[in-house]
């Protein structure tokens, strides 16, 4: 049991929410057919989105039109957001463990590799916004995750020491974020990463369900 925590901070995607995979790849081949580029594979798109997009559009696009990348970013957040909003379902566990740390008082926060008003805007549709005390996003840091940067400016903005805090994670990238930044960490095996490859990088816990969160985190 984690005794003292002031501040439970979640990813979004594959954590709390899970989006249909098919809004990716439509949105990112609207993006590039924009472009004039041919529609991508479903397998180069898969690819493509482990990486921070910036970086995921070089990989995809002729170096001619790298100058493009930052329409591509923002084109990209305005279709994914209003495609998102609908397709997108709360995983089982969630709204009660939101509501179970609400109770108790402790604060509660988002760190995202989207745009945070792209998930503002998603977790407002999902009536999930007001459990939130702060969303961050790729946009409010110099660097995405695996850099620490959004849990280091989530920890300034509201306060809070890292051993007052953990960071609740569907993938290692993720993880390895809040180990850099000194802040407990939970693994939880609804988004990118199996057990095995979450286990890999020694998460404080091991989850299956946002749900097992209150029988290990205590104010």
């Amino acid at each position: 049991m984690l005794r003292g925590i002031r501040l439970v901070i979640y990813d979004l995607d594959g954590t709390l929410i899970e989006t249909n995979e098919a809004v990716v790849i439509e949105t990112v081949n609207h993006v590039i057919t924009e472009l004039g580029e041919k529609k991508l594979a479903k397998s180069v798109i898969e690819e493509m989105v482990k990486l921070p997009f910036n970086e995921a559009f070089q990989c995809v696009l002729p170096e001619a039109k790298y100058s493009k990348i930052p329409w591509c970013l923002e084109r990209y957040r305005e279709i994914y957001a209003e495609l998102a909003s609908d397709r997108t379902r709360i995983l089982p566990g969630v709204t009660e463990t939101l509501t179970h740390f609400k109770r108790l008082g402790v604060m509660q926060s988002i760190a995202t590799n989207k745009h945070s008003d792209v998930a503002s805007k998603i977790l407002g549709r999902l009536y999930l916004l007001p459990y939130f005390d702060l969303v961050l996003g790729i946009n409010d840091v110099s660097n995405p995750k695996p850099s620490p940067d959004v849990i280091e400016n989530t920890l300034a903005y509201l306060h809070i020491k890292p051993r007052e805090a953990v960071f609740v994670e569907d993938s290692t990238m993720g993880l390895e974020a809040g180990k850099k930044a000194g802040v407990y960490t939970v693994g939880v095996t609804t988004g990118a990463d199996d057990r095995a490859r979450l286990g890999s990088f020694n998460p404080d816990f091991l989850v299956d369900g946002l749900q097992e969160l209150a029988l290990i985190i205590s104010p």
